[in-house]
């Protein structure tokens, strides 16, 4: 076996262990959310450390203490200027005491031998990149940055950190209701008249920043359905021509795979294809809270997205294959 052969396995087999991972914490997320919905009363919740709202502007401790020095708070930051139209959105808040510890061991295990840039595919840019803060006991701050697209490494950080705040929010909102009844799919490709406020939407509110640097999820709770539109046709002469509903754990792999699979900023000129089958996928959580991504796979799969509270119609980037592969296949 070849050099080059030999490295293409090599990546095949980090693909799938990351792929796996990946499912496992899906998984995890069904088996543990309606654990953690009915909540704790408020005595029997241990006090939340106080922790500076503010993300640091260089961490003083190498990324090496991780795993090694005890870690009492782990949380997203967002991404200096140069990187913004590159970040990929995560759910805010942060992970304190004994859970910031066991997370932060985690991902320890999954930094430790994790390989420089090299993506295991062809991308026209960064899937999404991040910047994890490690607050360590002794007040000192270590950083951990990551870029979805670049390893398989990558994704499974993010989705350590991200499964646990998502987790964590779900356990603070409260049961949830009924599945939503099916929507009415618009008659055209858009974002703008699928989206719902719960209880949740007040964590989607844009911050005190320019937009543009936001990093503001799609949903701040696990996705419990995603109804998805169909349509055939580009431009004016689309039309819908399926729609289905599916529950956990596939909404939930949709909204993940929406966040991290998708090639951020990107742009691309290529011809028409007004014979593809497009789709609107309306994400729900929950408290009822709901967002809406369009994705044209006439147009180089190009993604829309309502983001934020309220709702604002938003360019992502392109759709990879995978994900447009996900939402065809989500069909029941």
């Amino acid at each position: 076996m070849g050099p080059e052969r030999s490295d293409r396995v090599g990546r095949r087999r980090v693909v799938a262990v990351a792929a796996a991972i990946a499912a496992a914490l899906v998984v995890a997320l069904v088996v543990a959310v309606p654990r953690l919905l009915p909540g704790l009363a408020p005595d029997e919740r241990a006090a939340t450390p106080a922790v500076d709202p503010t993300c640091v502007a260089r961490a003083d401790a190498p990324v090496g203490e991780v795993g090694v020095q005890p870690a009492a708070w782990v949380r997203f930051c967002p991404l200096a200027d140069e990187g913004a139209a590159q970040r990929v959105r995560h759910p805010q808040g942060v992970v304190t005491g004994d859970l910031a510890a066991s997370v932060a061991a985690s991902l320890a295990e999954t930094q430790d031998g994790r390989p420089e840039c090299t993506p295991f595919q062809e991308t026209p840019g960064p899937t999404g990149l991040f910047r994890i803060e490690v607050g360590l006991a002794d007040g000192r701050v270590a950083e951990i940055a990551g870029d979805t697209g670049c390893s398989a490494r990558d994704q499974v950080l993010f989705a350590q950190l991200e499964t646990t705040l998502l987790m964590q929010a779900a356990g603070e909102a409260g049961p949830p209701g009924a599945m939503p009844a099916p929507v009415t799919c618009p008659s055209e490709l858009t974002t703008v008249r699928t989206n719902a406020d719960g209880a949740s939407a007040g964590l989607l509110v844009e911050p005190p920043r320019e937009r543009w640097q936001s990093t503001v999820p799609l949903l701040a709770l696990p996705a419990v359905a995603a109804d998805v539109c169909a349509y055939r046709g580009d431009g004016r002469r689309r039309e819908p021509v399926d729609q289905w509903q599916v529950g956990l754990p596939v909404a939930e792999t949709v909204r993940s795979a929406a966040t991290t699979r998708v090639w951020l900023g990107a742009v691309a000129d290529c011809e028409p294809d007004p014979g593809a089958t497009s789709y609107v996928v309306v994400l729900t959580d929950a408290t009822g809270t709901a967002r809406t991504l369009a994705i044209d796979t006439t147009r180089c799969s190009t993604v829309q997205a309502a983001v934020g509270t309220p709702p604002v119609d938003t360019y992502l980037g392109l759709a990879e294959p995978g994900l447009v592969r996900l939402v065809q296949r989500s069909r029941p």
